[in-house]
């Protein structure tokens, strides 16, 4: 499935909808060929019981599965959105020093943040601790560490400065953790319980109508399999997420204070 998030939306949604659609008909009409002089009034009432019970069962875990990375995500954006915020309390705290070091530091942190934005996390997710990205934060750190002090309340600010690095950097690891190329195993089980599903279905008369029904329910699991799988790698694929809270830090400070 990792061809997916190499394509257009609508493109990775319509192979997906296609191919689990004509797979519902396929099985529902070979299982129907196969079992139609077999079965009794019995089997069919229970075939049909089972037809109902499943699609139940298939619906329930898809909508949990769901709601379950879109919680995901939303961790996640809310990391990003901490992350920019830490970014614009660490920088005023570094205009406050007026040595080379707290200027080189700030330029470091400026990198870091156009890395981010320009999708370097492909070579972090390759190169996690020696990427460009990772290793502008570690000069950064460098640059903070021999900052010169002359009284208390700039030793307390610089412990601070230091502080909050250490929380960007330790955000910085949900993202390379969340790079990797992930299929959860629910959607195998969703896979293996629509094919069951749709051997259930062949107890049914088979005409354009019931087969056209099928394929709309079909169409709706789809959908959400597909969206699932896409939820499931956040930073790859058409849906990943955009900075757009570092990218707000960009525009409307680092921009307008480096004129």
């Amino acid at each position: 499935m990792e061809i997916l998030l190499e394509l257009p939306l609508l493109l990775g949604l319509f192979i997906t909808v296609l191919s689990i659609s004509l797979a519902g008909i396929l099985v529902a009409v070979i299982s129907k060929n196969l079992i139609a002089n077999r079965f009794s009034k019995q089997h069919e009432r229970i075939g049909r019981l089972l037809f109902r019970v499943v699609a139940g069962l298939i619906a329930l875990l898809v909508s949990l599965s769901y709601a379950n990375e879109r919680v995901r995500q939303s961790k996640i954006i809310n990391s990003m959105e901490e992350e920019a915020s830490i970014i614009v309390n660490l920088s005023m705290r570094l205009h406050h020093f007026e040595s080379v070091e707290a200027k080189n530091a700030l330029e470091e942190i400026v990198e870091y943040v156009d890395l981010t934005i320009n999708d370097d996390w492909k070579n972090v997710s390759e190169n996690p601790y020696f990427s460009k990205a990772t290793q502008s934060l570690v000069k950064a750190n460098s640059f903070v560490l021999n900052m010169p002090v002359s009284n208390e309340t700039e030793r307390f600010e610089k412990q601070m400065i230091i502080s909050l690095l250490n929380d960007i950097i330790k955000l910085t690891q949900i993202r390379v953790y969340s790079q990797h190329v992930t299929t959860p195993h629910l959607i195998y089980i969703l896979l293996c319980g629509l094919t069951i599903m749709w051997i259930f279905f062949s107890v049914y008369k088979l005409d354009s109508i019931s087969l056209s029904f099928l394929s709309l329910y079909n169409i709706l699991i789809a959908i959400l399999i597909f969206f699932i799988f896409s939820l499931r790698n956040p930073f790859m694929g058409p849906l990943k997420i955009k900075p757009h809270s570092l990218i707000i830090v960009k525009t409307k400070g680092f921009d307008q204070y480096f004129k």
